[in-house]
């Protein structure tokens, strides 16, 4: 029985460990198409792209249907920190130009 036990708790482990390799692949999946978005329309150095997937990863990670609007907000004020603060003037111009550009690496 007790084997039966450790047995069970060893494939409930495997699954869950699985299930979270998924969604990291899945999450740096949508990073990745998020920054190529951004990155077709402003060039962008390592440096910048480093400090912009930190916010992205992070909105990834904690957007889901069930966060209320108001974090949901908190969300996307963070996150617009983290994709305003490494642009340049002149980048931060050419990204305000694009407001479905910004509207879709903040909200989606």
């Amino acid at each position: 029985m007790k084997k039966f036990i450790a047995l069970f708790f060893m494939i409930v482990s495997f699954s869950v460990a699985a299930h979270a390799q998924d969604r990291q692949k899945e999450i740096a999946k949508k990073v990745q198409n998020d920054i190529t978005a951004l990155t077709t329309y402003i060039p962008l150095s390592d440096e910048q792209k480093v400090q912009i997937e930190k916010g992205l990863v992070m909105k990834h990670q904690n957007l889901s249907p069930d966060l209320s609007e108001g974090r949901k907000k908190e969300l996307v004020k963070v996150v617009e920190h983290y994709l305003r603060a490494p642009l340049t003037p002149a980048q931060l111009q050419k990204l305000d130009a694009n407001p479905q550009l910004v509207k879709r690496l903040l909200s989606e």
